[in-house]
């Protein structure tokens, strides 16, 4: 725990460089995004979500961490990417 009282809950799988040059307002939205899809994955129920391509493998690790069948499936859009979590894995 840090001094603050604050624990990370999970990695942002962010170490690698991948955050280097873009904006504060876009770091903003792939947090947004990544909250959005932790709380989906926290349900339990399989779906789908549209997200920013850079963002899509953080959100494919982030699943497999939850030991759930997850697929990145791109969308054939610029910029775009659908990632589609079902079950979990046994």
């Amino acid at each position: 725990m840090t001094p603050s009282g604050h624990d990370l809950v999970e990695p942002f799988d962010i170490d690698d460089g991948s955050l280097e040059g873009i904006t504060q307002k876009e770091a903003f939205t792939l947090g947004v995004e990544w909250l959005m899809f932790r709380r989906h994955l926290q349900s339990g129920q399989p779906f789908k979500v549209l997200c920013l391509a850079n963002n899509a493998s953080r959100l494919v690790k982030m699943a497999e961490r939850h030991n759930r069948f997850v697929e990145d499936r791109g969308t054939g859009y610029e910029g775009w990417s659908e990632v589609w979590v079902g079950d979990y894995v046994v």
